[in-house]
């Protein structure tokens, strides 16, 4: 049985799912503490070093209940920022879609990947549709949507406030969401 392309991208996603949010440290427009892959590695490579450290500390991290592997992770600096989520995933659903998505996520931030040139706003809710972007907190936040049913919008989001990376639902007709737009990565879909 052949699995549709949204679930082929839910089921990528959810490698993602609980993993902390880490972002690196910048003053005056420069790195100046980097985290484990710059806040932006893939969920393989976060595996990986996660499984590094484990057996550096004799833990066995596929025993971890997730809330202690949570922990474990946040101690040690490893997991992602939502430009890092969001680029890891555009990514992968553009390889879905036969599109190359030439993104650098350890070069993208939130507010890139939401303005010109990289992306197009959305006008019309009608249009919004798997991959489009919603930006936050004047261009410091991005969410990435999953699904669109009529007026609610389901996204996926790493986050401080969220404790890393969960899913989540809102209506968008809803005054108190901070939606500062719906933008398009204008590779992933426009010609």
């Amino acid at each position: 049985m052949v699995r549709t392309k949204l679930d082929q991208l839910k089921q990528e996603i959810n490698h993602y799912i609980d993993l902390p949010y880490m972002i690196n440290i910048i003053r005056h427009g420069r790195v100046v503490k980097e985290r484990f892959l710059g806040a932006k590695g893939h969920w393989k490579e976060i595996q990986k070093e996660t499984q590094r450290l484990a057996k550096e500390n004799k833990i066995n991290f596929k025993q971890l209940p997730a809330k202690r592997l949570y922990n474990f992770q946040k101690k040690h600096k490893i997991g992602i920022d939502c430009s890092g989520l969001v680029s890891q995933l555009l990514i992968y659903y553009g390889k879905l879609l036969g599109r190359k998505i030439t993104l650098n996520p350890r070069k993208t931030s939130a507010d890139m990947l939401t303005s010109e040139p990289l992306s197009v706003k959305i006008k019309d809710i009608n249009e919004i549709q798997t991959g489009d972007l919603i930006r936050q907190k004047n261009g410091h936040h991005v969410l990435f949507i999953v699904e669109k049913n009529g007026k609610v919008i389901d996204y996926v989001n790493s986050s401080f406030w969220g404790r890393g990376v969960k899913y989540g639902q809102v209506d968008l007709t809803d005054p108190t969401f901070d939606n500062q737009g719906i933008y398009r990565l204008k590779s992933l879909f426009l010609d």
